[in-house]
């Protein structure tokens, strides 16, 4: 793309930049390294706008306008510069290097024998270093020779050639295009601010798609139903609703997609246009899977297996109560048994995980038969499909930032690659209207329940994933203050996982205190020893300095840590309310239901006893605190790191 987006269409049918050359008489002229990149990059359709505003450039010799082509050409692992500062931008390119840039580009799967380069005259031209690209490019027909079977590898590329060379880079090949998001959270409206697309934007860049490409999938890898107040008021249903409107195709449960309970998310099953997929979430009581474990889809004249596979700490990563009675099982596993049962039925398997980029990368190298896994959960960025023994892996990002853009290329009905990149959010980029129109009715219902202002702070409370997941915080230490208050305890401890959003200073309203605190999660009250809460922050620091969703904010307790200790030894001393934590010793400890039932793997609050079940959600919690006036704690070294 070139300040928006151009579709293939348009670039199949004419190349702007060599047709002008051409029509000016010039066809035998030298393209330089500059022209060529930005050239397959337009052909690619390739999004280069999170390109254009970098603070310093990597090269010297590239303009301001050329910069985001290169550097999204690095990226894509297409090319790099002649030396640390020097691209080469106005240097001749050579046919040589132009057909590297060309296969590398194709992402394939295989190497190729580079014996049939020595069917040509002049192949001792050859560098060493092309060999490879040039035997591919050769095989795969990009590159014919000239009629007296010679190849010309240092001679200059000229725009007459490129014409040819990108229209059998199209003509050649037959492309499946696929559409990825993940890990949405609720953020179905744009968010300039954030770079939060949205899903009209994102109908958007996928209506483009198909325009190019009729053969193109849709597909979510789940989180997408909760998070924001703009789905978690309806339950999810406004992203369904887009999201029929969109078109996908199929879907693949997250853990927070169970937020609102496993029969809610049956019953969404049965009100979206497209198969919501999970294979190793399993009834207790039938031993069946609660949703379809996979879907067989045509696509130009081939046959897809699509298997669902969620993360199995679900178990640890949403209330226990919304999971009552499923049993989620090994994802390496089931997706082999799953892959062995539908291999010889279809021409390919696409795996839709929401289990983390680390499982993903597991189960490529113990799974044979995957051609590509769709990840989420981990909220990785993935700028193009990586290969990991014979499997693509990719992923998007978080919360409508990126979506994912691949294409399984084929060759004589063979799959030889799959490239692609991600898209993200460009000022020129326009809303679906119709998608839009459907959030926008959503969004009146939410803006007039969650407008009214709750009270009024003077100061910013930092609830950033960032930050809470890793360190002490004001909200942090706000939300356990009126937690602790809530049941007179001793100590209050809460997952930093659980805060989700910053609180600006200034008037505050319900919506606020509800992003912040979109789970429904209330306060408990437990009877804790001081060897369990040991214990309990020993696995709040244990990952650190990993972002962790279960890292601890405290109030009414304060530790210091060493991370240059094993886990499980990292607690160098621990104090309640300015005294020694005693091993021995019972405390009373709010905490939120979620954490008490043994979320994010806090095993020891499961052995405490319970004192009081308030009923009372950390966000009205919240909501009470502000409107009391109580006095906003800062960052109280609460936690403190030592070094």
């Amino acid at each position: 793309m070139k300040k928006g987006f151009i579709s293939f269409l348009v670039l199949l049918l004419t190349f702007t930049y060599a047709n002008e050359t051409l029509a000016n008489g010039n066809p035998q002229k030298a393209v330089t390294r500059g022209e060529f990149i930005t050239e397959l990059l337009q052909t690619l359709n390739v999004d280069v706008s999170h390109y254009e505003n970098l603070e310093e450039a990597r090269f010297l010799d590239v303009s301001p306008e050329l910069t985001p082509y290169v550097e999204a050409a690095i990226t894509l692992g297409i090319t790099n510069g002649i030396s640390e500062t020097s691209f080469g931008a106005n240097e001749k390119i050579t046919r040589e290097q132009a057909y590297v840039f060309l296969i590398r580009a194709l992402n394939l799967s295989s190497e190729y024998d580079t014996d049939i380069i020595e069917t040509f005259r002049d192949s001792n031209k050859i560098s060493s270093w092309s060999k490879q690209e040039i035997a591919a490019a050769i095989e795969l027909g990009l590159l014919q020779g000239y009629t007296d079977r010679s190849l010309h590898p240092k001679a200059n590329l000229q725009y007459r050639h490129m014409e040819l060379i990108l229209k059998r880079y199209h003509q050649n090949f037959e492309r499946v295009s696929i559409v990825h998001t993940n890990d949405l959270h609720g953020r179905v409206l744009y968010n300039a601010d954030n770079g939060e697309m949205g899903l009209a934007k994102i109908s958007s860049v996928i209506n483009e798609v198909r325009m190019a490409n009729p053969n193109t999938f849709v597909f979510d890898m789940g989180d997408t139903f909760h998070g924001t107040n703009y789905v978690n008021l309806n339950e999810g249903l406004a992203a369904v609703d887009a999201m029929n409107e969109i078109g996908y195709d199929a879907m693949v449960p997250g853990n927070h997609d169970f937020n609102f309970g496993s029969d809610h998310l049956v019953e969404l099953n049965t009100l979206t246009d497209f198969p919501i997929l999970s294979a190793n979430v399993i009834n207790e009581e039938t031993g069946e899977t609660i949703l379809p474990p996979y879907e067989v889809v045509e696509m130009a004249g081939k046959t897809y297996g699509l298997i669902g596979i969620t993360a199995q700490d679900t178990v640890v990563k949403t209330h226990p109560n919304n999971i009552a009675g499923l049993t989620f099982n090994a994802e390496t596993d089931v997706a082999a048994q799953y892959v062995e049962q539908l291999q010889d039925e279809v021409d390919h398997i696409i795996l839709l995980s929401h289990a983390g980029y680390e499982i993903d990368q597991e189960i490529a190298e113990q799974v044979e038969g995957i051609d590509i896994i769709l990840g989420g959960h981990s909220h990785t960025t993935i700028e193009k499909p990586e290969l990991h023994n014979g499997t693509y892996i990719t992923q998007a990002f978080e919360h409508g930032k990126a979506l994912g853009v691949a294409h399984m290329v084929y060759f004589e009905d063979e799959l030889i690659g799959v490239q692609g990149h991600l898209v993200r959010d460009q000022a020129d980029l326009g809303e679906d209207a119709t998608v839009s129109s459907i959030l926008d009715g959503y969004a009146a219902e939410v803006e007039e329940v969650y407008s009214q202002v709750i009270g009024t702070i003077e100061t910013d409370l930092n609830g950033a994933r960032e930050s809470v997941r890793v360190e002490e915080t004001n909200l942090g230490n706000t939300i356990t203050d009126a937690m602790r208050q809530v049941v007179e305890a001793d100590i209050a401890l809460t997952n930093g996982g659980g805060i989700r959003a910053n609180i600006d200073a200034g008037e505050v309203t319900f919506g606020d205190v509800n992003t912040a605190f979109p789970f429904p999660n209330f306060v408990i009250a437990l009877e804790l020893t001081g060897e369990q809460i040991l214990n309990s922050l020993e696995h709040s620091v244990r990952l650190y300095p990993e972002q962790n969703g279960g890292f601890l904010q405290t109030s009414g307790l304060t530790f210091s840590f060493d991370p240059s200790q094993p886990a499980g030894s990292r607690i160098v001393e621990a104090h309640v309310n300015g005294e020694a934590l005693q091993l021995d010793r019972h405390y009373i400890v709010a905490t939120n239901d979620f954490t008490a039932a043994g979320g994010d793997g806090y095993e020891w609050f499961t052995e405490g006893t319970l004192v009081a079940d308030t009923g009372e959600y950390l966000s009205t919690v919240l909501i009470d605190y502000i409107r009391s006036g109580k006095p906003i704690p800062g960052v109280e070294n609460r936690i403190q790191v030592v070094q």
